[in-house]
């Protein structure tokens, strides 16, 4: 039974997935179309984006191995 609910939810996840894709989609195309925006400033903001993002997984994927480490060096009092 526990199985049939998580494909149920990961299909309901995906259909947001689709969702949110088809608005950015149409968003990107309004913006463009407008000459709010092109194409060659949407990459750079990814880009960007994506670069402060990694660096910031990364720096927190070291700080929790760096405090895993030192909880297991540290031995109870009792």
């Amino acid at each position: 039974m526990k199985e049939v609910h998580l494909i149920a939810k990961l299909a309901d996840l995906q259909e947001v997935d689709y969702h949110n894709t088809l608005v950015l989609q149409a968003l990107i195309e309004l913006l463009v179309a407008k000459g709010l925006l092109t194409h060659d400033e949407l990459t750079a903001k990814m880009n960007a984006l994506d670069t402060q993002l990694t660096f910031q997984i990364d720096t927190y994927a070291k700080l929790t191995e760096r405090i895993a480490s030192r909880q297991a060096g540290i031995k109870p009092i009792l």
